[in-house]
């Protein structure tokens, strides 16, 4: 038996046993490579743009059917509303409380009816979405089970920097100049530049413009002009044992575009990142970008994860594609539509 209501702010006592819960789990589940929930969505709060809805879901110690057992916080949805009606979920499960049914029993309770008046439980979503981070055979048997449909999916591929399994990495020739890398705040308008210049729709360059806010970048220019960069986190972390750091956005202008300099660009990344001690470069692609794909096997990437967003519902006038641009940080374990 669970116990949940929906708030749109949390009350003192479950914020406390919701953040506890969201910093154990992502300690759970770092080496197996899983997303966390930024403790920041606890705080979360609506706005003009989005309508946020947090819910706690609460269980008896241990699962005990004494009645004299407590209740605690076992599990935490989190929903961010727009106002097309477009639900974005974050789920997770405490680690202690994972493959108990938690994740069935609150949608067998709450169900994916998305047509009924006021929306989905009465949220207002019309849609809901979530990216389920890595390849989690919980995640994969809740929606076989619910028949929930995958609209969109990424691989995270993986390059070795050092050691007996690294390629060379030599420095790619190109007829562009490319600069030495510069932290964000120092190139942020040719940035800016760099995604005016590309045919790609207005919201996916927004979408950019923020994953790109932060770290080191890359850019390379032609008569002055940027037509390229490349996004990464010198920051090390452990992964598989190794010293490992990530690759973000890489973007090139059309005009730049079939001449090699996205392998350029990302060859400079992977030596900065090599020079900065990093074993292993982590990066995500859509494994549909055909392109991406054959160039980043010619570059010695494996792919190690696959990752899929999840949906129910639509909205006639947003495809699949705009509402899985933005990747959600989501639990793979135990997650929920």
């Amino acid at each position: 038996m669970i116990a949940y209501g929906w708030c749109g702010e949390l009350a003192a006592d479950d914020r406390d046993e919701v953040l506890t819960l969201i910093r154990r789990a992502a300690d759970y589940d770092a080496e197996a490579g899983f997303s966390a929930i930024d403790p920041s969505a606890v705080d979360a709060h609506s706005s003009a743009e989005k309508r946020v809805w947090h819910l706690p879901i609460r269980a008896r110690r241990d699962l005990s059917a004494q009645s004299d057992t407590p209740w605690i916080v076992v599990a935490y949805l989190h929903l961010e509303v727009d106002a097309d009606g477009f639900g974005s979920v974050q789920f997770v499960v405490d680690p202690d409380y994972r493959s108990r049914g938690i994740a069935t029993l609150l949608v067998e309770e709450l169900g994916l009816d998305t047509t009924a008046d006021g929306g989905w439980a009465g949220t207002g979503a019309r849609v809901l979405r979530e990216w389920a981070y890595g390849t989690h055979p919980a995640a994969e048997r809740l929606t076989a089970r619910f028949a929930v449909p995958a609209v969109r999916r990424q691989w995270t591929l993986l390059r070795h920097l050092s050691g007996p399994w690294a390629a060379p990495l030599e420095p790619l020739t190109t007829e562009f100049a490319i600069a030495e890398p510069a932290p964000f705040a120092d190139v942020e308008t040719a940035l800016g530049a760099v995604l005016s210049a590309t045919a790609i729709p207005a919201r996916h360059r927004e979408t950019l413009s923020s994953a790109v806010s932060s770290g080191s970048v890359v850019v390379a220019s032609e008569g002055g002009e940027p037509v390229g960069f490349v996004r990464f986190d010198p920051a090390l972390h452990e992964h598989e044992g190794l010293s490992a750091a990530r690759l973000g956005a890489l973007v090139v202008a059309d005009r730049a575009s079939g001449k090699g300099l996205g392998s350029a660009l990302l060859t400079q990344a992977l030596t900065a990142l090599r020079d900065c001690g990093a074993q292993l470069a982590l990066m995500r692609i859509d494994p549909e970008d055909e392109r991406a794909v054959r160039m980043c096997r010619l570059l010695s990437f494996e792919q190690e994860e696959a990752h899929t967003c999840y949906q129910i519902g639509e909205i006639g006038h947003k495809t699949n594609d705009d509402m899985c641009h933005l990747l959600t940080t989501t639990h793979a374990a135990g997650s929920v539509l």
